[in-house]
């Protein structure tokens, strides 16, 4: 038996068959979760904004064009979801800025709390470290299996410009995941 494309089924939620929407959320719920998680470095948060992704397919369903790949448009609604919540946490930020500095600084408060146990912390530690557009394409590229092609779609560059940027951001992850030895 074989399984109803992607865009299919989008394309049945658009005309408001929400059914459709179960199986979607089943493929998609996982990696989308484990794409934010990456992301955010914080399961509950991705957890939520996961949820969101799929509040915002339903109420934005209509702007869904069958012809564009499904999971190109779910990613760029995931990628606006997370941007969403990162404006609104600096937003909360900046009114805590004199604490921040009064207190001694972000990045050592960061490194206090979180644990050096392993060479797998280690990794995700430098992860987080990383400025978020060189973190969400290495999260993209190595974790979530995108090609270059498809980054390129997703980020607005051409396919060549998606390597040269997870180069740079791979690059800045071994200077970062390095620096301690």
């Amino acid at each position: 038996m074989e399984a109803t494309s992607d865009e299919a089924l989008m394309a049945a939620v658009r005309a408001d068959d929400l059914d459709q929407l179960v199986p979607l959320f089943e493929r998609y719920h996982g990696p989308l979760f484990n794409y934010l998680t990456r992301l955010t470095n914080d399961r509950e948060t991705s957890e939520d904004l996961t949820q969101t992704v799929f509040e915002r397919i339903l109420k934005y369903r209509s702007s869904y064009q069958p012809t564009q790949p499904f999971k190109a448009w779910v990613y760029q609604m995931a990628r606006n979801v997370h941007a969403d919540y990162w404006q609104r946490k600096e937003k909360l930020r900046a009114a805590d800025v004199d604490e921040v500095e009064r207190t001694g600084g972000l990045r050592g408060a960061a490194f206090s709390q979180m644990r050096v146990s392993s060479h797998h912390d280690d990794l995700h530690e430098a992860l987080a470290l990383l400025p978020t557009p060189q973190r969400e394409i290495l999260v993209l590229n190595r974790f979530q299996g995108f090609g270059y092609e498809e980054i390129g779609k997703l980020l607005g560059c051409t396919a060549e410009a998606a390597r040269v940027k997870a180069h740079r951001a791979l690059q800045a992850l071994r200077k970062i995941y390095f620096a301690g030895d």
